[in-house]
């Protein structure tokens, strides 16, 4: 099973929470460079808030993971360690993403505070 599809079904908001923080770093960039509301420090912030929000989505998922997970081993009765320690780590992965997501804007919302720091100079 590849990571992408480990994510299960909370990957849609997680890539639309992606999506819409690359669009509103675009923007944000572009209103930048054509001196368009330079001084506007809102919509830069709502890179970051797009961020968080990818990373609350993760952990989310990580936390329905662990509860299908912890479902199906009781259902199961007796399961190896191996197996019960495979299905905890997939369900991990919703939260890396999120994470990713949440680094993604940071480094977003940071490059352009800078620039609008520069812009206003």
């Amino acid at each position: 099973m590849s990571f992408i599809q480990s994510l299960g079904i909370i990957q849609y908001p997680l890539w639309i929470v992606l999506i819409l923080t690359l669009v509103q770093t675009v923007r944000c960039t572009a209103a930048l460079v054509h001196r368009e509301d330079a001084g506007s420090p809102l919509s830069s912030h709502s890179v970051l808030v797009l961020g968080a929000l990818g990373a609350c989505l993760g952990i989310l998922g990580s936390l329905m993971g662990v509860h299908v997970t912890a479902g199906a081993i009781v259902d199961a009765g007796q399961v190896s360690t191996a197996i019960a320690w495979e299905a905890v780590g997939l369900a991990v992965g919703p939260s890396i993403f999120g994470f990713f997501v949440l680094g993604l804007a940071s480094v977003a919302w940071l490059a352009l505070q800078y620039a609008a720091g520069r812009a206003l100079r």
